[in-house]
């Protein structure tokens, strides 16, 4: 024998002004959840519960009611509304959504119908009561959570109700009496989810009433009914779409792979060729802060060509998704030119560091899509040691997916070159040897000589190009520690005119005798010496004449390092050194017979931590020729008059005799 518990009601009349606990009974005994609580405060009467009296039917409606009291005067009657148990039949038509076949009724179009039907009892059997419920039809409510548009919109709603919902009411005139709705909800075009199924909901309530009788004058006015709880009055449905392209198991496992190599653009036209590899790894040299060119292709090939069935099916809703680093910003896309290609649209957030690319919707088994991916590279500095592109793929297929680092190592090429010249390229030295003591100008060191070297940027300026340095080595001592070339002026400046100047280092080293100079412009530093340097002819020396040649990379002369910081420029910054050939230092060592050659060496080098950093044509060396004015003397050639005249007048000599010699051989004795 089966015993059902009936409802209980506990009373706590001093739990604040009192309350009434109402548990339910099953099969399965108590129910220790209270299934309702009444409160005194809610009708204003303390020590509410300390009286409970139950069981007798008060309003004649077959349920027994609840009178409560309390140590006041005053007792309160709860009345037990009627339960009745709502059933429902759902009918959808369409099962499944076939996008290919139009469905509408009214029209073109893929729509779904559904159609309930409702019923209800009651106790006791003679409560027939017309219960009108409210039915509320509403779609992808998940969806619509997440701040997605809904796919469908349903066609019979109100013009005041959105267009994922339809609310309409159904009349059921006695028990087991069957009544039934009709709605629809139709697809929205070009929807992109063809592969999740649609979800509906429907939630229905009592909203009237009516009894056929009406209650006396004495009578108490009839309650309204509730549903069961027994009856959920919530209904979950899903509309699934037919999977083409799908396994027997109508789930689609797609095989979604992504491949990658990195081109650079040749010239402004739309051609590429791949960045050179070393050691595995692409390289990319950054010598214009020039576009790089992702070459990307995604495949959807089943994983084992043996067993195709178990994946490579359609991915549906399939998309390449490429995050940039802060150095890289989207920039566009261009087909590779195949016929075979499909075209690619892809779009980019604000800032361009993300671009979404749709590959198809679906995109089909064995399907190979090729595109290039052009990155703009202008965020790019002297830190920069590697390019690095996430790349995502994502479909709604069932497809375990994996991001992919499209990588490459960046060297920065610095743009610059470094060329220098000296003028004059000749000189002599002559004259007395003079102590240091006795030099007060220039002039009294010896012959002038003007360094130029021009560093040249061929591309746009870095932005920490500030960590870069001209340095010029300067012969100003020979070995033994004597004067060399002394620096009488060090000047950096931009070639325009209006360049602005940078100091060199060190300062000091600079005219550190503190000499007079001559004059203040270097471009009219032109002494008659040059100028008789640049006009000598040419000299033929002997083969025994020794070469020297005083280089401080050689450890024959001793230099000083002038360094220069090359700020951000665009195309030239000039150095020029004026100095002078201490003459007297070579007067002593190198009186004649030598061929000696003075070099003078620069280069560009850069104060950071950076190991991808890459100069080419950074350096240069300046040759200047040194010659004695004695060598001049003793070894030079006869000027081309003199030998001129001296041919001349041999010639007039010889005819003279040829002359004589015939009037001689003509005379009367011998003739």
């Amino acid at each position: 024998m089966v015993f059902v518990i009936t409802d209980v009601a506990v009373g706590a009349p001093f739990d604040g002004s009192g309350k009434v606990f109402i548990y339910h009974g099953s099969k399965a005994g108590l129910v220790t959840k209270p299934a309702q609580v009444l409160d005194g405060i809610s009708v204003g009467v303390n020590t509410f519960g300390y009286s409970l009296s139950g069981g007798i039917d008060i309003d004649g409606n077959a349920y027994p009611d609840l009178a409560v009291g309390s140590l006041a005067d005053t007792v309160v009657l709860y009345r037990s509304r009627t339960v009745i148990r709502v059933f429902k039949d759902v009918t959808i038509i369409p099962q499944n959504i076939d996008l290919e076949q139009e469905s509408c009724k009214h029209g073109p179009g893929v729509c779904v119908e559904f159609t309930v039907c409702f019923s209800y009892t009651a106790f006791p059997h003679t409560y027939n009561p017309k219960i009108i419920l409210k039915c509320v039809f509403e779609a992808e409510t998940d969806r619509r959570q997440q701040g997605k548009a809904s796919r469908v919109y349903f066609l019979n709603r109100k013009p005041n109700d959105p267009e994922y919902q339809s609310i309409t009411t159904v009349e059921l005139h006695k028990q087991a009496s069957s009544r039934c709705i009709t709605t629809a909800f139709q697809l929205q075009d070009d929807i992109r989810d063809k592969l999740r199924s649609i979800p509906v909901t429907l939630t229905y309530n009592i909203l009237e009433a009516r009894n056929r009788r009406q209650s006396s004058v004495h009578s108490l006015p009839p309650l309204m009914p509730i549903l069961s709880e027994e009856e959920p009055n919530v209904y979950n449905t899903e509309v699934h779409f037919i999977k083409e392209g799908c396994g027997e198991d109508k789930i689609c496992h797609s095989n979604l792979q992504v491949n990658y190599t990195f081109y650079s653009r040749v010239g402004k036209a739309d051609q590429f060729v791949p960045l050179p590899v070393e050691n595995s790894i692409q390289v990319f040299s950054l010598t214009d802060q020039k576009d790089v060119v992702l070459k990307i292709t995604v495949t959807n090939f089943p994983s084992d060509p043996l067993h195709p069935h178990l994946d490579g099916d359609d991915a549906h809703a399939a998309q390449l998704i490429a995050t940039f680093p802060e150095t890289m910003s989207y920039s566009g896309v261009r087909p590779t030119g195949s016929a075979m290609d499909k075209t690619v649209v892809c779009h980019s957030n604000e800032n361009a560091s993300q671009a979404v690319c749709e590959l198809g919707n679906p995109m089909k088994r064995n399907a190979e899509i090729t595109f290039y991916m052009v990155i703009s590279t202008q965020g790019i500095t002297l830190e920069t040691t590697e390019l690095d592109v996430k790349l995502e793929m994502a479909t709604i297929s069932e497809q375990n997916l994996t991001s992919v680092f499209a990588t490459a190592k960046v060297i920065i090429e610095l743009p610059l070159s470094v060329s220098g010249e000296a003028t004059p390229n000749r000189l002599y030295y002559s004259g007395d040897v003079k102590g240091e003591s006795a030099m007060k100008n220039e002039e009294d060191v010896g012959t002038p000589v003007d360094i130029e070297v021009t560093v040249s940027n061929r591309g746009k300026s870095l932005r920490t190009l500030g960590s870069a340095y001209l340095n010029l080595m300067w012969p100003h001592e020979l070995a033994n520690g004597k004067w060399l070339l002394y620096p009488m002026k060090v000047q950096l400046k931009e070639k325009e005119q209006s360049g602005r100047s940078m100091e060199c280092i060190p300062i000091d080293a600079i005219n550190p005798l503190r000499l007079d100079t001559v004059r203040s412009d270097s471009s009219s530093l032109t002494p008659v010496a040059s100028q008789r340097s640049a006009n000598r002819w040419s000299l033929t020396y002997p083969a025994k004449k020794k070469d020297v040649v005083l280089d401080c990379a050689r450890g024959t002369a001793h230099c000083v390092v002038f360094q220069c910081p090359l700020y951000s420029f665009d195309q030239q910054v000039v150095l020029n050194v004026h100095g002078r050939l201490w003459n007297s230092s070579f007067l002593e060592d190198y009186p004649s017979g030598s061929n000696i050659e003075v070099v003078v060496r620069a280069n560009i080098t850069v104060k950071s931590s950076i190991k991808n950093l890459v100069l080419r044509d950074a350096t240069t060396q300046i040759s200047v020729m040194l010659y004695s004015e004695l060598d001049v003397v003793v070894y030079g050639g006869i000027p081309w008059w003199i030998i001129l005249i001296a041919v001349l007048a041999g010639i007039l000599l010889l005819l003279l005799l040829v002359l004589i010699l015939w009037k001689v051989r003509c005379s009367p004795f011998l003739c």
